[in-house]
C-alpha cells in the first residue's frame, strides 16, 4: 500500500513537471507580473505588516511593539467614530449613485436623444476633472453665506442658510454630494454598456407580449443587468472605503471630526502625527473590513443569482 502511495506520488510530481515544462512559454510570459507583484504588492504589503508590530515614527524610531497597536485601535474612540463615518458615506452614496448611474444610462441610451455621443462625453467630465477643481466649486455652491445653494434655497423656499460644511450633522452629506457627481458619470457608463449589449430581441418579444416600458424596465431590463449593478456596487465601496482626497481637499475631516473617514484618519496619523506603526495597523484594519464587507456584497450578489 505505502509502495502504491509512493509511486502515485512520484507519478503526480513527474506529471506536474511534465505540464510546467509544456506550459514553459506561459510561465516566461506570466514571470514578469509575478516579479512586479512581489516588489510592488507582495513587499511592501509584508513590510506594511511588520511596520505595524513597531512604534515607527517616519525618522528614527522603530521598535518592536508586538500587537499593541492593533489593541490600542480597538481602545481608539476616535477609530470607532472615523468607521462610523465612513459607513455613513457609504449608505448615503452607493444606493444614490446606483440609482442615478442606472437612469443616466437609460437616458444615454434612448433613441429620443439626439447628439447622444456628446452626451456621453460631457456626463464623463466631472470624473475626469481634478479633485482640487471640483473642490473648490463645491466650497464655492455650499458656503453657508452667499453659497448659490443657500441663495436658491432662500429665493425659492425662503429658507435660511444652512451650513454645508460648517455643521456635524451635514458635512458628511456634503462630502457625499461631491463624491456622487464626481464619480456618477463613469459609472453611467458601464451601466451603460451592459445596457446595450442585452440583445434587441429580448425587447422586440416583450413589445410582441405586450409589455409596458416600466415593466419592462424592472422585469426584464435590471434583471439582465445584475453583473453591472453588482461591479458598480462594489467598486464604489472599495473606493469609498479607500478614497482620502475627496475628505481633504473638501471638509479636512471636520467640524469636531464629522466627516473622518477611517482611511482619512489613517493617513493623519501617518503624515500629521507622525505614528506611522499606528497607520499600518489602521490600514490592516481597513484591509480586513473592507475585504468583509466585499465579501458580503459578492455574497449576497451570489445568493440572488441563484435564485
Amino acid at each position: 500500500m505505502n509502495k502504491r502511495s509512493e509511486r502515485s506520488g512520484v507519478r503526480s510530481r513527474a506529471g506536474i513537471w511534465t505540464e510546467i515544462k509544456r506550459n514553459k512559454h506561459c510561465y516566461v510570459w506570466l514571470a514578469p507580473f509575478f516579479i512586479l507583484f512581489v516588489f510592488l504588492c507582495l513587499y511592501p504589503a509584508c513590510y506594511g505588516f511588520y511596520v505595524s508590530l513597531t512604534n515607527y515614527d517616519g525618522l528614527a524610531r522603530m521598535d518592536f511593539v508586538g500587537f499593541s497597536n492593533y489593541v490600542k485601535a480597538f481602545r481608539d474612540p476616535k477609530f470607532y467614530s472615523s468607521l462610523w463615518n465612513t459607513v455613513v458615506l457609504w449608505a448615503l452614496i452607493v444606493p444614490a449613485r446606483t440609482i442615478l448611474a442606472l437612469l443616466f444610462a437609460v437616458l444615454l441610451n434612448s433613441k429620443r436623444i439626439l447628439g447622444r455621443k456628446v452626451y456621453q462625453s460631457i456626463v464623463l467630465l466631472p470624473y475626469i476633472t481634478a479633485v482640487a477643481i471640483v473642490a473648490i466649486v463645491f466650497r464655492i455652491v455650499l458656503t453657508t453665506e452667499g453659497g448659490l445653494v443657500n441663495v436658491l434655497l432662500g429665493n425659492l423656499f425662503g429658507i435660511d442658510p444652512i451650513g454645508w460644511l460648517d455643521t456635524t450633522a451635514l458635512s458628511k452629506v456634503s462630502v457625499a454630494m461631491m463624491n456622487i457627481w464626481r464619480m456618477t458619470g463613469y459609472f453611467a457608463l458601464v451601466m451603460l454598456a451592459g445596457m446595450q449589449k442585452i440583445p434587441q430581441s429580448v425587447h422586440e418579444a416583450a413589445m410582441l407580449d405586450g409589455v409596458g416600458p416600466v415593466r419592462k424596465f424592472f422585469s426584464i431590463t435590471v434583471p439582465l443587468m445584475m453583473p453591472e449593478i453588482f461591479f458598480v456596487s462594489l467598486i464604489s465601496t472599495i473606493w469609498i472605503f479607500q478614497n482620502v482626497s475627496d475628505v481633504m481637499v473638501l471638509t479636512q475631516g471636520g467640524p469636531i471630526n464629522s466627516s473622518t473617514t477611517l482611511v482619512y484618519y489613517l493617513y493623519q496619523n501617518a503624515y500629521e502625527y507622525g505614528k506611522m506603526g499606528y497607520s499600518a495597523a489602521l490600514s490592516f484594519i481597513l484591509f480586513v473590513l473592507l475585504l468583509a464587507f466585499s465579501g458580503l456584497l459578492a455574497k449576497h450578489y451570489y445568493k440572488d443569482m441563484e435564485g
